[in-house]
């Protein structure tokens, strides 16, 4: 039985059964899962370039326009970047199939997987980064207002960005975890289960968002199994979902019943 299976049914409380399965199932594949990291690292190079490049302008403009606030967005928009890449595409696909216990695919199907959205994936991220980076423009414009409208707008601005990355939190592995379903159908699925299920969306943003932070912090966790850790976490979390998905109408939405329910 896999070390996942024994910890996870031998702990009493549920919330640590579910961190004891989270680090099982990594344990389970601990060898793959640091490789993939690894690889994952060196493949992103280029576009941790380009996330340093808008951070380092963010940063200069910030300070010529004495507004803080940019360097925040341009740290955003280079994430955004660096995570809706095709190296994260075959770090997902490859991570997918472990938390059914199953082992990574071999390398034809997982490149298949990456030819199949890897463009999908990377547009996205640019769309995604260009969103950011439009609303951080209105935060700055409207915190040179001045004045307590100004500052109220401005926070609107921000919270705003923090929305756009919660409504997209799902896109990702649900695009990673099958390769045959319409892109829009996978995008809309994922704006319903944020909708259907907004706190479970908000802890396992703020679980990416401390996990990244420890990774960066220690330096080496980065690259030695922290982005693997993510990508199990939100397999998990998704796991629990899908029967919620199931039990969704089967009649595909609109964008406009899906953001104006109320009509």
């Amino acid at each position: 039985m896999p070390i996942s299976s024994v910890v996870a049914s031998t702990t009493n409380s549920q919330n640590s059964r579910r961190v004891a399965g989270l680090f099982g199932t990594v344990y389970d594949h601990l060898g793959g899962a640091v490789v993939l990291n690894l690889l994952w690292g060196l493949l992103s190079l280029p576009w941790f370039a380009a996330a340093l490049w808008l951070l380092q302008t963010s940063q200069l403009v910030g300070v010529r326009l004495d507004a803080p606030i940019v360097m925040v967005i341009g740290l955003v928009a280079g994430l955004i970047l660096v995570t809706y890449s095709p190296p994260t595409v075959l770090l997902l696909a490859a991570t997918a199939p472990w938390i059914r216990g199953a082992d990574s695919p071999d390398r034809d199907q997982l490149m298949a997987i990456v030819r199949t959205r890897a463009l999908v994936v990377q547009a996205i991220g640019l769309g995604e980064a260009l969103a950011a980076a439009l609303l951080g423009a209105n935060a700055v414009f409207y915190h040179h207002w001045g004045g307590w409208i100004g500052a109220m707008l401005s926070g609107f601005m921000m919270w705003l960005v923090l929305a756009l990355v919660l409504i997209s939190i799902y896109w990702l592995p649900l695009l990673c975890l099958d390769s045959s379903t319409p892109v829009r159908q996978i995008l809309q699925q994922g704006v319903m289960l944020v909708f259907g299920r907004p706190l479970t969306a908000l802890m396992l943003l703020a679980t990416v968002i401390c996990v990244t932070a420890m990774g960066i912090l220690s330096g080496i966790g980065w690259l030695c199994g922290v982005v693997s850790l993510i990508a199990v976490q939100s397999y998990r979390v998704l796991a629990g979902l899908l029967p919620y998905l199931d039990a969704l109408p089967t009649r595909t939405r609109t964008w406009r019943e899906i953001l104006r329910p109320w009509e």
